[in-house]
């Protein structure tokens, strides 16, 4: 479970099991001005979700407005083009130590590669 800041870069994960609850993660999000997240976050405390169906067909408006979901958008496809491009799909770690290590290792490498300082460190100006 990721968290990104409005600058595109990772600043909080944390590895949750495939079956895990959304409100699990609720303690990433604490201290944080604004979350977007999708209708499984509902049940989280701070988070905009978009409005969603209760039973009998009742929409439950929740304050979500149309850009909030373009950014979302962003976020995923981001996601999406960092597991393919980082390998975070075919990860082969042996332990769980291996695994965090892993996951940290891709981090960094999304987040330098976002904010340009390795640019910035062999001289390129964009």
């Amino acid at each position: 479970m990721p968290v990104m800041n409005e600058r595109g870069l990772f600043f909080r994960w944390a590895i949750l099991p495939g079956n895990a609850r959304e409100t699990w993660g609720r303690d990433l999000l604490d201290g944080l001005p604004a979350v977007l997240g999708d209708r499984g976050f509902r049940w989280v405390q701070g988070v905009k979700t978009p409005p969603y169906r209760v039973r009998g067909g009742r929409v439950v408006e929740t304050g979500w407005r149309g850009w909030m979901g373009r950014v979302r958008n962003w976020i995923e496809t981001r996601f999406s083009v960092m597991v393919r491009s980082l390998g975070l799909h075919r990860i082969e770690a042996r332990s769980y130590w291996g695994l965090v290590a892993r996951v940290n290792l891709i981090l960094l490498v999304h987040n330098l590669i976002r904010s340009r300082v390795l640019l910035r460190m062999a001289g390129v100006e964009l």
